[in-house]
């Protein structure tokens, strides 16, 4: 991946993204002190140039009947293909985020299930996937840290 020159508005408008994904550009703009018609450009280069790669919203899952999120380390069997791992979790409901590691283990997912029952559930789905070794940790409490850039 090539590295994008940044100058100091640019920063901002990152750092302000990360802080609100939908703030506007009028309110961009009254940030960084250019019309939002200056603003609209430079965030339409940041994300054709592949620095913002998206903007999403932010959900809490207990709120929807998934508050028991859980981080499940595991590595797959040997035999195991990680393509065909990684298209059978995207068709997990529990299943948030899932990352490729070094280390001990080859993955980490993170999973909003509904209760118990549904992270026994999960667990032997990914077992079934291909996992041979899993070691689940619940999540108690999350707190982000949005940094400018």
């Amino acid at each position: 991946m090539r590295s994008v020159a940044l100058d100091d508005i640019d920063r901002q408008i990152l750092s302000e993204l990360i802080r609100n994904g939908r703030a506007t550009y009028t309110q961009l703009g009254e940030l960084v002190g250019l019309t939002p018609h200056a603003v609209g450009p430079r965030v339409r280069r940041l994300v054709d140039a592949g620095v913002i790669t998206g903007f999403a919203a932010t959900v809490d899952f207990g709120a929807i009947g998934r508050g028991l999120e859980a981080l499940i380390d595991l590595r797959l069997g040997s035999s195991v293909d990680p393509d065909r791992f990684e298209a059978a979790l995207a068709q997990l409901a529990p299943v948030r985020e899932l990352t490729f590691l070094t280390g001990r283990y080859d993955y980490q997912v993170r999973v909003a299930c509904r209760d118990a029952d549904d992270l026994d559930h999960t667990v032997r789905a990914l077992r079934r996937a291909g996992a041979a070794v899993t070691e689940t940790r619940i999540v108690l409490r999350t707190r982000p840290f949005p940094r400018p850039v």
